[in-house]
């Protein structure tokens, strides 16, 4: 019997991704966004829905067994665009969780959240944070307000410092940090069906050979990636890597695209 799974953002790359990839036979969609989602299978549960409205995202919500949390305005902006956009979405999504009793959601954090460390650093979701916007910011609060919820309420919560997703790599940068749509069906499979999960938070990439952000909570998902950016590094031969992992959000003239 599949599982009916809410996709905010449904309408967003990885979104679209997961709406093509998720197993049929395992679980039943409800992609939510802001803007039409008018592809993908015809047997998806399309709702236009503003997360901003707590009655919505209750009302919207209600009937799920399990949440992707995807939407957030997905760069530097404004704080009280990401505000709105991204913190008080995030704590509307909790809470309708909490009341209509739906135990697991997989929250959609960033690499950016590790920002200001130096490019190459092995990097693990136990070492301290280094922010290297107010969308990061947002992230870490999203991050935060999961591990509440999860020992007040009960909730199971599974973070994913999403890297760089993209259908192939698209920047050099990429050969250490990419991650396949293939691979993030993948890794939110295992988010959404890793029994005993209390709270998980994990990097999100593929198994590319020069990655160095660690593979920690992989295992207690059951998460294994099968795909490597290395077979693209003919494409850039003299690829030198960034300074700093969150590459240009660290620019203190960067505001967003």
């Amino acid at each position: 019997m599949p599982i009916t799974v809410a996709i905010t953002g449904g309408a967003g790359e990885i979104g679209s991704a997961l709406r093509v990839g998720l197993a049929r036979e395992d679980f039943r969609i409800r992609a939510i966004d802001v803007v039409p989602i008018t592809d993908g299978a015809t047997e998806d549960d399309a709702r236009l829905v503003d997360l901003r409205d707590a009655s919505a995202t209750q009302s919207t919500l209600q009937g799920s067994d399990a949440i992707v949390h995807l939407a957030a305005h997905p760069a530097e902006a404004t704080f009280e665009e990401i505000h709105q956009s991204n913190v008080l979405t995030t704590y509307n999504v909790y809470e309708a969780a909490r009341h209509l009793g739906i135990k697991r959601i997989v929250f959609a954090s960033t690499v950016h959240v590790s920002g200001f460390y130096p490019w190459g650093r092995s990097t693990s979701p136990s070492d301290a944070p280094r922010p290297d916007t107010h969308y990061a910011l947002s992230k870490l609060y999203g991050e935060g307000l999961g591990s509440m919820y999860a020992d007040r309420y009960g909730l199971e919560i599974v973070n994913l410092r999403l890297v760089g997703f993209s259908l192939e790599p698209t920047e050099p940068a990429h050969l250490w940090g990419w991650l396949s749509p293939g691979d993030a069906v993948r890794l939110v499979t295992a988010a959404l069906t890793a029994p005993s999960v209390h709270i998980v938070t994990c990097y999100g990439l593929s198994r590319n050979t020069r990655r160095f952000y660690t593979d920690d909570g992989w295992a207690e998902l059951g998460y294994d990636p099968q795909d490597d950016a290395e077979q693209f590094a003919h494409w850039w031969p003299d690829a030198a890597p960034p300074e700093l992992q969150g590459m240009t959000f660290t620019d203190p003239n960067y505001f967003g695209d």
